[in-house]
């Protein structure tokens, strides 16, 4: 019988041959090693899976998981399907982990052990704007999690391999924040979570640096509307796997545009809104009062 390792760790990846390898050697060195490790590849065109196979001797757990679908979430889920620890850690590909990061986890999950959980994260560089960026991510998580509407990154998300079914997995028909809702529907479902200040792994600005911060922040903001008002998102153009950011996605004017009739038709109905005041027109400066549904 094969005995049950403490982490599960999942990794998603499409065209990761640089940074994937990288993550692998991190695993490789941690000074805690009851861990198994799952690679989900997405039909990659480069040598993901081949670099992958070299740590084959280093990680003598890990498996090599091949997905016919291209989604985050398909490939997540054949990870946590696969996996046999007591938790299942799901990692991004471009993460860099310090070598005492699964030791401090363990340790933090025997202290005060959860349900679900993730950590802080570090910027992948010393630059003043990076470490920024790294703070508001954090600060993003901490203040969801005060106000009863706790979110994760999909860098770093850790649960009972035992309720993983139970929440329903991650779901391939949600584009983006996939992450947040599987939080989210465990939490709806009485499952404890938690945020761990430290350790923290190194999350990869890569998006950041190819679009431009404000932009991506803008983009962002785009994207976290639509999954708000329920419009589908695709994920291929609009936000991909493997860091291949595209140049060009419809943007935030185009879509704004289109959101004033969603809010109406999908949000509010129009007794809800005070006696001869007109719809609210995105982009005035006005306030205007409404109920929601």
């Amino acid at each position: 019988m094969t005995k049950e390792p403490f982490f599960s760790i999942i990794i998603p990846c499409l065209n990761e041959e640089k940074s994937l390898p990288l993550l692998l050697k991190d695993l490789s060195n941690q000074t805690f090693q009851d861990f198994e490790v799952i690679v989900i590849d997405g039909q990659s065109k480069d040598k993901t899976v081949e670099k992958a196979k070299e740590f084959k001797t280093k990680l003598p757990s890990l498996k090599i998981l091949s997905s016919k679908v291209r989604n985050v979430s398909v490939q997540r889920n054949m990870g946590g399907e696969a996996g046999i620890g007591t938790y299942l850690l799901f990692n991004d590909a471009d993460n860099r982990l310090p070598k005492h990061f699964l030791e401090g986890v363990k340790y933090n999950q025997s202290v005060k052990p959860v349900d679900m959980f993730t950590t802080w994260c570090l910027p992948d560089s010393n630059k003043s704007s990076d470490k920024a960026v790294a703070t508001y991510l954090n600060l993003l998580a901490e203040t969801g999690f005060l106000i009863g509407n706790p979110g994760a990154l999909g860098a770093m998300i850790g649960c009972r391999r035992k309720i993983f079914g139970k929440i329903g997995g991650f779901n391939p028909n949600v584009g983006f924040a996939e992450d947040t809702e599987f939080v989210r529907q465990g939490y709806r479902k009485g499952y404890s979570f938690s945020i761990i200040h430290e350790p923290r792994y190194v999350y990869s600005l890569r998006r950041f640096r190819k679009v431009g911060t404000l932009k991506l922040i803008q983009k962002y903001a785009v994207l976290n509307l639509k999954y708000m008002t329920n419009q589908k998102v695709d994920q291929e153009k609009e936000y991909p796997m493997g860091g291949e950011y595209p140049d060009k996605i419809k943007t935030a004017p185009e879509f704004l545009k289109n959101l004033q009739s969603v809010f109406i038709k999908k949000r509010f109905k129009k007794k809800d809104f005070r006696q001869n005041q007109s719809p609210p027109q995105l982009g005035r400066k006005r306030s205007l009062v409404f109920k929601q549904t």
